[in-house]
């Protein structure tokens, strides 16, 4: 009996050490996917163009923009819109803070409060979405839920929740590709649960060895028929940018 008694003691203590080894290795994995995810993104200069396409209902609004972005001295970023109805519309972007340069009132706005969470020109992307920063896994504890496939890709599936308070979604669930380590797919969700918005990687290609998501489809949650379309071509990355750009004075000028 005692025999008996010490042999289930000794189960009983090795499936606990290996369901915590497991625990803290299924973590682990979490994390190492989310620093990969991160990694994939770093950059120390971005140019690119890119097309915006906002669909309500049956209207189509399509908005073309120039942007050079920068991670080298703090998160940076300056775009230009070169469609004729936005002609001039100018942004920067200084970590945390947008201003916006209406030409027609020669006049700079800066974004902030309520109006960080209002779409892009109108779109389903946020000026808060925008402001963002890409490292993940300085903002979220992550866990691993499943694996799924997304269009032929084998995909962790992630569950992201905020350990800080300046982030746009206070949970977020994630498909990784298991090769490329882009999300494919993406829905933010409010503290209570509700869902907000949706993304999903339509196209991806290989630039300079990264793997960047090159159109990418938005679609808020709280907007009946409402979609944003997002393409990015020219790309080009690590290709020095002067700091000037980012300034307001280049802003107004």
């Amino acid at each position: 009996m005692k025999e008996l008694h010490m042999y289930l003691h000794k189960s009983i203590l090795i499936a606990c050490t290996v369901f915590l080894f497991q625990s803290v290795s299924f973590s682990q994995t979490g994390k190492e996917i989310l620093q990969k995810m991160d990694n994939n993104r770093k950059y120390s200069f971005m140019e690119y163009s890119s097309t915006m396409e906002i669909h309500i209902g049956d209207e189509v609004r399509t908005k073309t923009m120039k942007a050079k972005a920068l991670t080298k001295s703090g998160r940076k970023a300056f775009v230009e819109f070169v469609n004729t109805e936005d002609q001039g519309t100018k942004y920067l972007m200084l970590d945390n803070n947008l201003w916006i340069y209406f030409p027609d009132e020669n006049d700079v706005v800066k974004i902030s409060g309520h109006m960080l969470k209002e779409g892009m020109m109108g779109s389903d992307v946020s000026y808060e979405d925008a402001l963002a920063s890409d490292e993940l896994s300085d903002k979220y504890d992550v866990s691993v839920l499943s694996d799924e496939k997304i269009n032929d890709h084998l995909c962790y599936v992630l569950q992201l929740d905020a350990k800080v308070k300046d982030v746009p979604y206070q949970k977020r669930k994630m498909w990784v590709d298991k090769e490329s380590y882009v999300s494919l797919k993406e829905e933010m969700y409010a503290k209570s649960g509700k869902l907000l918005k949706e993304s999903n990687v339509i196209e991806m290609k290989k630039v300079d060895g990264r793997n960047v998501p090159v159109k990418v489809q938005m679609v808020n949650k709280l907007r009946k028929n409402s979609k944003t379309i997002f393409t990015m071509t020219d790309i080009v990355f690590d290709k020095a940018i002067p700091e000037e750009v980012f300034t307001m004075r280049y802003l107004q000028r």
